[in-house]
């Protein structure tokens, strides 16, 4: 037994040896190959797909609202990104697109004779967006595709109702005072296609980059117009497809 004991201390011993000397000859971490990362600040162009949205009133429609749907017009707004290129091929990129805003406007509104519209209020969306991308050429190559998915964070925000909406819930006797616009967030997936443009000018420090990409991800909430009622309170209901297609453009450079 004494044996056996001190044949496994000698062997723990020359493990605990070998791991001092690989941890003392291994390569400090300031000289570790990190891969390439790249830091982009452009614009963003918006097309919201509001297609199909309307408010419910209770368990049926109410008739003045009977049909009718949103409609959102594009946005413009910024957006900055940041992408670590472990490998030639592979890429992790982060992006957040700021507070683009919309005015919400009913469409199919019976509620006013001669208009078939009423704005209904208006909200913000920021975004904040996960990718794997694959890169399809090699970094000796000026222009870069690639192709990539992931997640996004759409977080509805700065939302209000328009007084023109108010005044109707009023003159309809269905609400005793004003009302207020409500929105959520979501998480879902996202998908992107773009390409990158490599200048690198020898007077320089660093090369220029130029963006250009195509977004599309999913995102959905469910909407609420709460107001008071003679005997407390009722609400307004929907379910809001946002689902943007994007486009960007953006400058930058790598590291």
């Amino acid at each position: 037994m004494m044996k056996i004991q001190g044949i496994v201390f000698r062997f723990l011993i020359f493990l605990f040896a070998t791991s001092a000397i690989n941890a003392k000859a291994q390569e400090d971490w300031r000289n570790i190959d990190w891969g390439e990362f790249m830091v982009r600040f452009g614009l963003s162009y918006i097309t919201p797909n509001d297609a199909g949205t309307s408010l419910k009133y209770r368990v049926l429609q109410h008739w003045d609202l009977y049909n009718s749907t949103w409609e959102i017009d594009t946005a413009q707004t910024w957006q900055i990104s940041g992408v670590w290129r472990p490998s030639d091929r592979w890429g992790i990129e982060l992006m957040h697109i700021n507070g683009a805003s919309y005015d919400v406007v009913l469409d199919n509104f019976t509620g006013n004779p001669g208009n078939s519209q009423i704005k209904l209020g208006d909200f913000k969306t920021t975004s904040t967006l996960a990718f794997a991308n694959w890169y399809f050429l090699d970094p000796s190559y000026i222009a870069r595709p690639y192709l990539g998915a992931g997640i996004n964070y759409t977080d509805y925000h700065t939302v209000s109702i328009s007084r023109q909406f108010d005044e109707y819930l009023m003159d309809s006797d269905m609400s005793v005072a004003p009302g207020s616009f409500n929105m959520g967030h979501s998480w879902d997936w996202a998908l992107q296609g773009g390409v990158d443009f490599n200048f690198d000018f020898r007077q320089f420090r660093y090369p220029l980059l130029i963006n250009l990409a195509a977004l599309y991800y999913l995102s959905d909430t469910d909407t609420t117009i709460n107001f008071p009622t003679e005997l407390g309170s009722d609400r307004l209901y929907a379910h809001f497809d946002y689902d943007p297609w994007i486009i960007n453009i953006g400058i930058g450079t790598k590291f």
